[in-house]
């Protein structure tokens, strides 16, 4: 097993939620809405659970699936948001510069690294006793 390669990966999942947390923090602090608390809660289980799960082998699935899960709830939170809250003509140069189309690219670039860590962790697949209906 990679456990170089992946404890580096696992470390930079780790750094990548950090950052957009912290960012996510200054942009929309917890004291200002209760829904706030929803991202600041998911950025924190990123920061230290998800990376946790990616380190060990037999959990590394369970950290894919809620890696992607809140990859996907943060793009469609921010989708949403950018949605409601934008104003003005909806144009190529507003997609890019004005609403959260940028911070989604940055979330999603978590979806390889998880990827890439079950691929090291599980060059094969899933064990044997985990691969479902399959005789």
């Amino acid at each position: 097993m990679h456990t170089v390669e992946i404890r580096l990966l696992a470390l930079a999942y780790a750094l990548l939620s950090l950052g957009g947390l912290l960012l996510h923090l200054r942009i929309h602090p917890v004291d200002a809405a209760l829904l706030n608390w929803v991202p600041a809660v998911v950025g924190a289980l990123n920061c230290v659970v998800v990376p946790f799960l990616f380190l060990r082998r037999a959990l590394v699935a369970w950290g894919f699936l809620l890696a992607v899960f809140t990859v996907i709830a943060g793009a469609v939170g921010m989708a949403y948001f950018s949605l409601h809250t934008g104003t003005g003509p909806v144009t190529l140069s507003a997609i890019f510069f004005t609403s959260t189309f940028p911070d989604i690219l940055v979330l999603l670039t978590k979806l390889p690294l998880a990827l890439a860590i079950v691929y090291l962790a599980r060059p094969k697949g899933p064990v044997e006793s985990q691969r479902g209906c399959a005789s």
